[in-house]
């Protein structure tokens, strides 16, 4: 069991946990094609200059600028075609609408601006892809090496340098032999690229002590993690068998995570585009809401979404790991009275999402808008869990925020629960052919 961990929420707290997830980023748009610009209303005497072109930065197109006014008798030019230049397969930018006509004579009405389809941005997929194609790993077409359908264990060696300043009882140079479990999916096909999620359980268990997760046993490959040795301390949970989640930057998961996914991407077939971590209690739910906002949208191993059970947000500044400002998908189970790791601390996890996906209707979960999201079952409640509204499609959030206030494992809803948010990603809009 953990023990509690200390409650120190200050309104500082969202504005330091904002500062690592960044404001809100522009959404990415789709490919599409500009509009003519229509003729202008009569008007202005002085000569129309063309319009300045729109741009856009790493999101959606901004529209074409409009066209100028037309002088006396003379036509106004087009406003330059908008531009796309970042965001994933950003909109083509509306072309310029066209000058208003001339003098009090009468001028002739202004050419429409003629738009341009913005060109396929650098968007959330992994390496600048659409994050809804498929992107497999060199592992395709490679023998897995192992048994398919049943949990079997492996290792790899990890070391790296803890900062004089750490906040582990030790810091310096450290070197682990970690532990890890790969089920590879029924059927497995090594040309066909699956989904992987990566599952850390609670303090004290190992990389086999998982949910079922029924579900997908045919659909997706499960890496269970077993957190490092007991010689990773901190004041909150000193030799409990943690995952290093009260380290910020320096902690030991982080290498052993960027190591095992490069092993992975090289052995076993996956999409990188739906690489997914779930908390599985306590503990491991913390370490899955660090390594998803560390990971979300990286350039070279990222992470797609988080579920996250009975975890929690660190609150004191130093101990958050650097996070990225990119979008993320999410899902949170949690009793609302459970006294060990708060429900207030994962609204801070809530926020923080909410932040870098750009939602527009509330900023965390107390002022946010709702809608169902079912998960097929009928126990405790099939109406815990909801989806947050306002969020980009492709990165959706749902909270299922259940009453009671045990320290639980909540497996009757985490176990159809989080089949049902992964597979949002094996069908259009998430995944398109």
């Amino acid at each position: 069991m953990n023990r509690p961990v200390t409650f120190r929420i200050l309104l500082a707290g969202l504005a330091s946990v904002y500062g690592c997830g960044g404001g809100k980023p522009l959404a990415g748009g789709t490919a599409g094609s500009g509009v003519a610009g229509s003729g202008g209303m009569a008007g202005s005497i002085a000569p129309g200059a063309a319009g300045a072109a729109g741009q856009s930065t790493a999101g959606a197109s901004a529209g074409g600028g409009s066209g100028g006014l037309a002088g006396s008798d003379a036509a106004g030019t087009g406003g330059a075609a908008g531009q796309s230049a970042g965001g994933a397969s950003g909109a083509g930018g509306l072309g310029g609408s066209g000058g208003s006509a001339g003098s009090t004579d009468g001028g002739t009405a202004g050419a429409g601006g003629t738009g341009t389809a913005g060109a396929p941005g650098t968007g959330l997929g992994f390496g600048g892809s659409d994050v809804t194609k498929g992107v497999p790993t060199t592992g395709c077409g490679m023998d897995p090496g192992q048994a398919i359908g049943t949990l079997v264990m492996h290792t790899i060696q990890t070391m790296g340098t803890k900062a004089a300043d750490c906040a582990d009882s030790v810091c310096g140079p450290w070197m682990y032999t970690r532990q890890y479990f790969v089920k590879l999916p029924l059927g497995y096909d090594n040309t066909k690229a699956y989904p992987l999620l990566f599952e850390g359980p609670g303090c004290g268990a190992t990389g086999i002590n998982l949910y079922p997760l029924p579900d997908l046993a045919s659909t997706v490959i499960r890496v269970g993690l077993t957190p490092p040795p007991n010689a990773i301390g901190h004041a909150t949970n000193p030799g409990q068998g943690c995952f290093d989640e009260s380290d910020g930057d320096n902690s030991v998961d982080w290498v052993f995570y960027e190591n095992l996914y490069d092993r992975l991407a090289g052995q076993l077939c996956v999409d990188r585009n739906r690489v997914f971590v779930s908390g599985e209690y306590s503990g491991g739910g913390r370490f899955a809401d660090e390594l998803a906002c560390k990971y979300a949208g990286d350039a070279t191993r990222p992470i797609r979404g988080v579920m996250s059970n009975a975890g929690d947000w660190p609150t004191a500044p130093s101990v958050p790991p650097t996070c990225t400002t990119k979008p993320m998908a999410g899902m949170w189970v949690h009793q609302i009275g459970d006294l060990t790791r708060q429900w207030s601390k994962t609204k801070i996890a809530i926020a923080r999402a909410m932040a870098v996906n750009g939602c527009t209707l509330g900023t965390g979960y107390d002022d946010a808008q709702f809608e169902p999201f079912p998960i097929g079952h009928a126990s405790p409640d099939t109406t815990s869990c909801k989806r947050i509204k306002g969020c980009p499609e492709l990165s959706p959030l749902v909270v299922c925020l259940l009453p009671g206030n045990q320290h639980s494992g909540n497996e009757n809803v985490v176990n159809p629960g989080w089949p049902t948010f992964i597979k949002l990603f094996s069908a259009p809009p998430l995944l398109t052919p």
